[in-house]
């Protein structure tokens, strides 16, 4: 029990950083949730936005509870810590946070560059650049990013940085190079390219594709059957006779989840019937559906009843030896431990009467999204609905860019509020071209594919 207002505030002000470090990692982890719509992350933002302003309104001791939890506590009460020294104006305590960073903590590495994505003060940027000595490369890596999301116009940083960190950072470098980088940055991400980190050469193609290189795809057409960078390039900026590829790949790679939903994105009405055909397959069934919908919008969802994984460690000893002997699990009510939950419908059945009914609407000359003929406002209509899953939003985004041209900054990891400002400007931009691109074409760099 507090004896005195300090130590009061004192728990209090841990209590804060402890909630906001449960609700930073919940953010991540609804992200990917299939769940979970993007706009209602709002809720889980606003909660934490509670808890960063009350350690920035609580003065000097809450700065000191802020400096001890950044050292002691885990990576998401770092997290928090660090942006209310952003917020604070708190220089050298920021500074010395992130000098002290465990390169080999990606937790902590990650939730510092999400601290400095939203709040880095600008004219902190040179200084922070400067932090990155060729020692410690996890830091260019945080830096990357916030150049990356900020658009910091700091290509020499990233182009010098090529040279010297290792696959994880540059991942990051060349993602942030697709965003700031000019012709200056080709010849670096070329070299990227040739290397053997999927990860690595799937950042480096992206990122000269937004630059408005295309010989990236032609790279990924003779590589897709036996790397996934290519099936994922593809499926973003690839010509008509990319789905055929991505069907030949699956084909050499029969568990490729990549290659399932690049035929999605592609919007090419060939694949529907294999997307039918796969909807059963135990590792490529969600997949295959969510590129159905991604397809034809039919908005096609069930409540699926995903049983709780089970650990036997916790299990008691009779649990125990009835699950060792034939995988029997406990029950609550004559069913396993889990959830219902609304995932993407994979009923053959459906499907086909579905696509019976609503056949006359697809045209075969055109690709399509969501329903609609592809281009700029199909694709803008599918980064806003709530549906979307945030793979599909990603690839979308990187769509608009690499082959409408679209300049208006944007990321599917933005807090609500910002996304529903930028997706403002896009069908501002979307409008102002309503007639600049034929509908269902293919396109890179505006011009018309293949």
């Amino acid at each position: 029990m507090a004896t005195s207002i300090r130590e009061f505030n004192i728990g209090l002000y841990k209590e804060h950083l402890s909630e906001a470090s449960f609700l930073y990692e919940q953010r991540l982890a609804y992200l990917h949730d299939p769940e979970i719509t993007w706009p209602s992350l709002r809720e889980w933002e606003e909660r934490f936005e509670a808890h960063i302003d009350a350690l920035v309104i609580g003065g000097d001791l809450a700065l000191d509870i802020c400096r001890q939890q950044a050292a002691d506590g885990d990576s998401g009460e770092m997290h928090a810590a660090l942006r209310v020294f952003c917020r604070q104006g708190r220089k050298e305590d920021a500074f010395a946070l992130l000098r002290a960073l465990d390169a080999a903590n990606d937790d902590a590495v990650r939730a510092a560059a999400e601290a400095l994505r939203w709040e880095a003060p600008r004219e902190w940027v040179d200084e922070l650049l400067r932090l990155a000595p060729r020692d410690q490369p996890h830091l260019t890596r945080v830096l990357a990013q916030v150049i990356g999301f900020r658009r910091f116009a700091s290509e020499p940083f990233l182009k010098s940085s090529v040279a010297t960190v290792p696959p994880t950072a540059l991942c990051d470098v060349a993602w942030a190079m697709g965003r700031v980088g000019t012709a200056a940055s080709v010849s670096a991400l070329w070299l990227l390219l040739d290397g053997q980190d999927d990860r690595v050469c799937e950042a480096a193609a992206i990122a000269l594709l937004r630059l408005g290189d295309e010989r990236p795809v032609q790279r990924a057409m003779g590589d897709a059957g036996a790397r996934s960078w290519a099936r994922r390039v593809l499926a973003i900026a690839g010509p008509p006779k990319s789905a055929r590829v991505l069907f030949d790949a699956l084909k050499q790679q029969p568990a490729d989840c990549a290659a399932v939903l690049g035929l999605g994105l592609l919007g090419d009405l060939s694949a529907i019937w294999p997307l039918v055909d796969l909807l059963e397959n135990e590792d490529l069934g969600e997949a295959a559906a969510v590129a159905l919908n991604t397809i034809t919008g039919a908005g096609a969802y069930a409540n699926v009843f995903i049983p709780d994984k089970v650990d036997p460690d916790e299990l008691s000893s009779e649990q125990r030896e009835a699950y060792d002997r034939d995988g029997t699990v406990p029950l609550r009510h004559g069913q396993p431990y889990g959830n219902w939950e609304r995932r993407p419908l994979r009923d053959k059945e459906s499907w086909r009467a579905w696509l019976e009914r609503e056949k006359t609407r697809f045209n075969r000359a055109h690709r399509w999204r969501m329903g609609k003929p592809y281009g700029p406002a199909a694709l803008a209509a599918c980064l806003k609905a709530e549906t979307t899953p945030f793979d599909v939003r990603s690839a979308t985004y990187e769509e608009l860019v690499i082959r409408y041209g679209l300049d208006v900054p944007f990321e599917a990891e933005l807090p609500v509020l910002q996304q529903a400002r930028f997706l403002r400007k896009i069908d501002e931009w979307v409008a102002a071209r309503s007639d600049a691109f034929v509908q269902g074409r293919w396109y890179f760099a505006g011009q018309i594919q293949g």
